[in-house]
């Protein structure tokens, strides 16, 4: 019996049996991943998640982790992104949950419903929106039904721009004769804040009018860096070769690096608001460099500025928020801050409702005020903020897209100007 066993055809060789084993190898690589679980993973820049809980193969339950101050209050849910794994030609459903958070101590309205659909991409570069998803009110949570056409697919609130973006696009102009980059600083875990200087050198700096833009100063408004970058294009390009003879652009293009590798929303890695602290962040002492450096480094950047005898004409951050837009007032500039906005209002496509800035409220306490708050109220600097919202815009017909957002980072660049050199 042994020997039927061991017995080999007619014709057998061994090399035939090893030729079959890479035609067996590839049909296996063909069978498994189609037969492999779905899956979610973070394991990129910018992506952020909480609990993950498999209900079926291809049901997930997820909780939104969001992100608290170091007190562990103002838990802002604004911001998430994962990708699915090995979800082509299945029906996935993942809901979302763990919503509900907090903003200035008060409870915040839910920002993650059906009036923002999240992005998705097949590739992690081109986005596009989820035409539709399902909001349940009543128990705080919303469900994205998807059906992948490839493997992997990506999913966050709004587009993504991540850190090494911004890098890419700094070594892609960085050769420009009119552009001067420095490092202000270094973030908590090291990475250089970046301050951008855009005029034409061969024209003194005297005489010609400053204006300072903010950017990315919360992880999640995404938005801003766009217009940023926007803005920065259209200041390197021919077309504002006079613009660049007549003033002095200086940019802070990404004021939250860590956050934004980290998918973070609103606090710096030691739980502080880059948008508040700026009247208590101390410039003397060591304390708020280690805690809050983000700050302490633009604050200390613009104050070198301002004290050597450097004017700003005009300083602007920029911000994102769920529904609609605005721009603030101020009491000492007001008619400019009336003449950026109907630059805004009737020369751009940004939507801001309303017929004049929203007029300035009480002083704020000590430790909430803002970058615009405080070199207003503290420094005579003319600063205003501009919010632009993520829902569907009124003057697009649609939801904004990177590409709107670019496109208005380079209007914004000329209404600014226009704004402080005068018709």
């Amino acid at each position: 019996m042994l020997g039927l066993h061991n017995r080999r055809p007619a014709g057998y060789n061994a090399g035939m049996a090893v030729a079959r084993l890479p035609l067996l190898a590839l049909l296996a690589a063909a069978v498994l991943p189609a037969c492999a679980p779905v899956s979610i993973s973070t394991d990129f820049e910018c992506a952020r998640l909480g609990r993950v809980d498999r209900r079926s193969e291809t049901h997930f339950v997820c909780a939104v982790e969001g992100q608290a101050d170091r007190d562990g209050r103002n838990r802002q849910v604004t911001w998430y992104a994962f990708r699915l794994e090995n979800a082509k030609g299945r029906e996935v459903t993942v809901t979302l949950t763990d919503l509900r958070g907090e903003y200035d101590y008060k409870p915040a309205r839910i920002a993650i419903t059906d009036e923002i659909p999240p992005v998705v991409s097949t590739d992690g570069v081109t986005w596009s929106h989820l035409p539709a998803v399902t909001h349940d009110a009543k128990a705080g949570t919303t469900t994205l039904r998807l059906a992948p056409g490839t493997d992997r697919l990506w999913v966050a609130h709004v587009e993504p721009y991540g850190w090494m973006r911004l890098l890419g696009f700094l070594d892609r102009v960085g050769g420009h004769p009119h552009l001067r980059r420095e490092s202000a600083g270094k973030s908590v875990e090291g990475r250089d804040l970046w301050l951008l200087t855009i005029t034409d050198p061969a024209v003194p700096d005297a005489g010609k009018r400053v204006a300072w833009l903010m950017c990315r100063q919360h992880a999640w408004e995404s938005g801003t860096s766009f217009v940023g970058e926007g803005a920065v294009d259209f200041l390197l390009s021919d077309a504002a070769a006079v613009l660049r003879r007549e003033t002095v652009f200086k940019v802070f293009p990404m004021l939250d690096p860590d956050g934004v590798v980290r998918g973070a929303v609103r606090f710096n890695r030691n739980g502080l608001d880059l948008n508040r602290n700026w009247d208590t962040c101390d410039l003397a002492g060591d304390r708020d460099r280690a805690l809050m450096p983000e700050i302490w480094h633009a604050k200390r950047a613009i104050g070198a500025w301002l004290d050597g005898g450097g004017r700003i004409d005009l300083f602007l951050t920029l911000h994102n928020q769920e529904k609609g837009g605005w721009m603030s007032g101020s009491a000492r500039h007001g008619d400019l801050a009336k003449r950026l906005f109907a630059e805004l209002k009737e020369r751009t496509t940004c939507d801001l409702p309303g017929a004049a800035p929203v007029p300035p409220g009480a002083r704020p306490a000590a430790g909430r005020m803002t970058v615009y708050q405080y070199l207003d109220l503290e420094r005579g600097v003319p600063a205003f903020l501009l919010e632009q919202g993520v829902a569907r815009d009124a003057r697009l017909g649609r939801l904004p897209t990177s590409q709107d957002r670019l496109a208005f980072g380079r209007e914004l660049a000329q209404a600014m100007a226009r704004s402080v050199l005068g018709p």
